[in-house]
This record gives C-alpha cells, sequence and structure tokens, in this order.
C-alpha cells in the first residue's frame, strides 16, 4: 500500500509533528500498546531515553504496528473519506456543514445548567440526563478540576452528574480529551459519551472504524497482535455516543497568561466563563465583562496547528453542537441514528426546548459560511489535503475509505506470506477479536440540501441556500411530520439571539 493508503510512525512524526500540523489531541500517545510515545511539551514524541531518530520506531520498523498513525486525525483517511463507513448507508442530507438527519436550535430547560453552561447549555444538560438515566456509566470531558491551572482545563472521566455539570462552558485552550480514553477501562465505564472537538471525534471514530487488518504481520505473535488491536480498538468501543463541539480554532496559552493576565491585569482565578460572539468575551466573578477583538486574537493568539483543519461542525460526530449566530441557545445537529435515539428520549424528558432551524436563518447562514471558509483553508502541504489522486480536501469525498477493501488486500498478502492454515486463522482471530469483518459495501448517495449554496459573484459573496424546512430535516425529530406551531411550543429565543 502506498504512504497515503498506510500511514507509518515515520510519516505521522514527520507529516505531521515535524511539520507543525499536529492538533495535539493524544490520540497517538493514547493508542501506543507499546509505550513507545509520551506528551512532551503538549506534543506526541518518542519516550526520553528511547533509541534511534525522533522519526523511528523499533516495532513499526520490526514486528510491525503504526497503531498511533492510523488513529491520527491528521493522516488519511480525513473527514470526508470516513463518511461512508461512520454513517452507512441510512438516508440522510449533506451539505457543506457535513452529513446531517436533524438540525434545530435548542436551549436546557434548566436555568442552573443554562447560566453554568456554554450558549444553551444543551450538551451538559443531555450528558447530566443520560447519566442520572443510567444510558451511560460516565462521559470524557475537558473541566477545570482540582490541581488545574485556573483557565486551562485538562481531560476528565465524569462519572458523577455534578462532575458532569463541573465541566459545562468552553474555555478556547485545548485540551486532549482522547487522552482519557484509555482511563475508561479502568474507571469501570463501559458506556461513555465523548465530547470533543472536531479533531478529536475523527480521533475516536479512526479507533472505531479502522480495520485491524493492519496489524497482520507474517511472523508477529498472535498475542503481540492481539495487545495492539486492544489498544487501538478497545477504548472506543466503550463509548456508546459522541457529541462534536464546533470549532474555528483555539488559542495558543498566551492569550491567557499574557494577554489576559498581563496585559489586561484580570487575575485567571476570578474568571468565571469565556465565549465568542464577534468578539472573545471574558466574564468575571464579580460580574464585569471584558472583550478582546476577535481579530486581535486570531491574529495574535490563534494556534497554527489549527490551520490543518478542513472541519468546522464535527462532522463526524452522533450530535454536533454549537452556539453561532446565538445567544444562550444552541444549533444542534443529529447525524447519526444513535444520535436520534438518544436526543428523542433526551427531548422526551421535557428537559430542553427546540425551535425549527427555520426561525434563525441568522444562525443557519453563519453556519453555512464558517463551515465553508474551514474546509477550503487547508493548506495543500497538510497531510490529507492531498491525497492518493492528488485532489483537494473538498473534492475528497468521492475517495471513501473501505474497510472490506482494506482487509481483502492485507488478508490475501497475508496468506501468500503466511502458508501455515492455523497459524493464519490464529492471527486473524487475534487480529479481529470480537469485532465482526468487514462487509462490502456500495457507493451511498446522500441528499443534497436543498438550494445548495451558489458560487462566488462579482462582489465575492455567495447566495446560501435557506434553512431546510421541518420536513427536509430542519427541526428536531420529534417535530417532523407536523407543521410549525400545529403543537403547543414555547416562545422562540430569537429576540435573543444577535
Amino acid at each position: 500500500m502506498t504512504t497515503a493508503l498506510r500511514p507509518r510512525f515515520k510519516d505521522m512524526m514527520n507529516l505531521v509533528v515535524a511539520a507543525d500540523a499536529c492538533c495535539e489531541c493524544g490520540s497517538c500517545v493514547a493508542a501506543c500498546p507499546h509505550r513507545v510515545m509520551e506528551m512532551r511539551d503538549r506534543k506526541p514524541a518518542k519516550r526520553a531515553g528511547s533509541e534511534g531518530a525522533s522519526d523511528h520506531c523499533g516495532v513499526s520498523e520490526g514486528i510491525g504496528c503504526d497503531v498511533c498513525a492510523s488513529v491520527c486525525p491528521r493522516m488519511w483517511p480525513r473527514e470526508p473519506h470516513l463518511r461512508d463507513v461512520v454513517f452507512g448507508p441510512q438516508p440522510a442530507y449533506e451539505g457543506i456543514f457535513g452529513v446531517y438527519r436533524h438540525i434545530f436550535v435548542a436551549r436546557t430547560r434548566d436555568a442552573g445548567t443554562r447560566d453554568r453552561g456554554q450558549d444553551g447549555g444543551v450538551v451538559t444538560s443531555l450528558l447530566a440526563w443520560a447519566r442520572e438515566s443510567g444510558l451511560i456509566d460516565g462521559a470524557v470531558v475537558a473541566s477545570v478540576g482540582e490541581g488545574d491551572a485556573p483557565c486551562f482545563p485538562t481531560p476528565k472521566i465524569a462519572t458523577t452528574v455534578e462532575q458532569i455539570r463541573d465541566s459545562a462552558g468552553s474555555w478556547y485552550t485545548y485540551c486532549p480529551n482522547n487522552l482519557a480514553l484509555p482511563g475508561l477501562a479502568k474507571a469501570g465505564v463501559e458506556r461513555a459519551a465523548f465530547v470533543g472537538v472536531p479533531c478529536q471525534v475523527t480521533a475516536l471514530r479512526k479507533t472505531q472504524c479502522t480495520d485491524p487488518s493492519l496489524l497482520l504481520v507474517p511472523g508477529k505473535k498472535p498475542q503481540i497482535a492481539a495487545r495492539q488491536r486492544e489498544s487501538m480498538a478497545g477504548p472506543g468501543a466503550r463509548v456508546d455516543f459522541s457529541v462534536g463541539l464546533f470549532c474555528t480554532e483555539v488559542f495558543r496559552p498566551e492569550l491567557m497568561t499574557e494577554r489576559i493576565a498581563g496585559e489586561m491585569g484580570i487575575a485567571l482565578d476570578q474568571i468565571e466563563r469565556f465565549n465568542v460572539k464577534g468578539e472573545v468575551l471574558i466574564h468575571q466573578r464579580n460580574g464585569a465583562v471584558a472583550t478582546i477583538p476577535l481579530e486581535t486574537a486570531m491574529h495574535e493568539y490563534q494556534r497554527p496547528e489549527c490551520a490543518h483543519c478542513g472541519d468546522f461542525a464535527a462532522e463526524l460526530a452522533d450530535i454536533s453542537c454549537g452556539g453561532v449566530g446565538t445567544d444562550r441557545a444552541t444549533i444542534v445537529v443529529l447525524r447519526s441514528q444513535r444520535g436520534i435515539d438518544i436526543w428523542q428520549a433526551y427531548e422526551a424528558s421535557g428537559r430542553v426546548e427546540v425551535w425549527p432551524i427555520q426561525e434563525h436563518k441568522k444562525a443557519w447562514n453563519i453556519l453555512q459560511r464558517l463551515a465553508r471558509r474551514q474546509r477550503e483553508r487547508v493548506p495543500a502541504a497538510s497531510p490529507g489535503a492531498v491525497p492518493v489522486q492528488q485532489v483537494s480536501l473538498a473534492e475528497a469525498g468521492t475517495l471513501q475509505y473501505s474497510p472490506h477493501q482494506h482487509a481483502r488486500a492485507a488478508q490475501a498478502a497475508f496468506e501468500a506470506a503466511q502458508p501455515d492454515p492455523a497459524l493464519r486463522e490464529a492471527s486473524l482471530a487475534a487480529v479481529y477479536g470480537p469485532r465482526a469483518h468487514p462487509v462490502p459495501q456500495g457507493p451511498v448517495a446522500r441528499s443534497p440540501i436543498p438550494g445548495e449554496a451558489t458560487a462566488p459573484g462579482p462582489d465575492g459573496k455567495r447566495k446560501l441556500p435557506p434553512p431546510p424546512t421541518i420536513e427536509q430535516g430542519g427541526a428536531s425529530p420529534a417535530m417532523v411530520g407536523t407543521q410549525t406551531g400545529a403543537a403547543p411550543r414555547s416562545p422562540s429565543p430569537a429576540s435573543e439571539m444577535t
């Protein structure tokens, strides 16, 4: 296989880490079966004292592994290539912000959660309900807890409702949530929710969807192959559903330490929460709100690594959420059937109020613009931007990752190199474990969003598609088949939105 089709440790360390494209999610370190890697200065690196060059892994070059590179969100396959294997043949719409089946605006009815949470408090409320209902045993979240520096969250496994509520809010500094995944087993969490920004959700999906046939190497002991498979796929198998957060970029730590604490004189432990609504809003515990122009924050403190991400709306999550174009309310995108099932039960609990996306055209338009801008900004040098056939990331949706094809090719090569049927069977059993072998899947047709955006006019602007109707997925599942206003609903928060 080519480098693009089979990323290796050396590729990852050169094309991602050394090239400053690493998003710092920690997935490679979390998935490493042989403790070859560690996080150092927020970046993955070989463990201190390891022999050889920084891009050399003896296991990769010897018995074969490369689990780390297979889960890296910056290596092929990228988000557009994973669409079909993640969502399968289920009917759905597809637009510039990815596959969706329902899109609407929501807000928790719990005033306490709404005040503590980001925008509409929907994610915190959803997770708290799921834990109370016994649907999950815990959730992987980012939060500032005991021992953490103020404004700098660390990955946590929240196993109680109160721990989930304590994780409310966003700090806009990067937190490597994927590093918490291996701890799910130790914490006794069999069914988890995972919350993360797009790059983190992509890495999670790769642990769940990558065919383990890449671990088939003649001469490798089956128990080693089984260890590698469990390290790659085991933690992700404990995630029941994922919630992806809209994200354009996060800021370098210096925004907090140099600009806010240093120049502005605001003690970080006196900051209650952050938000970005055309400018950076710094809500202090005394009620004061300080601001930084968004253009200034982005120009001076944006992480350059984020420029390698073309996914604004967490396109591979079961449920995606974000507060663009809203004030104290959340855009919710249901993408998978699991996401729909979760949301339907949550909405039936009466803890959330919802509004069709048509009532929030401004939010819809901003979502369209931000998703397109992010997808088009990925530099040509980014590892996944120029895949096998030398096409752009935007055009790469036709190059779908096929676990079945990879399995067939890998197993054919392995059979040719390993003539002993008993050894072949032992290796296959170790590599796949309880996981089913992938089956062939034909092309998946998606319905485009009605009225897709036009090409830019002379002024550089596009005519955006109108928000979808309720019948076109523009509302929560409970509203489909009803007429707007036919069922009693709470008043729209449109007057509160900017």
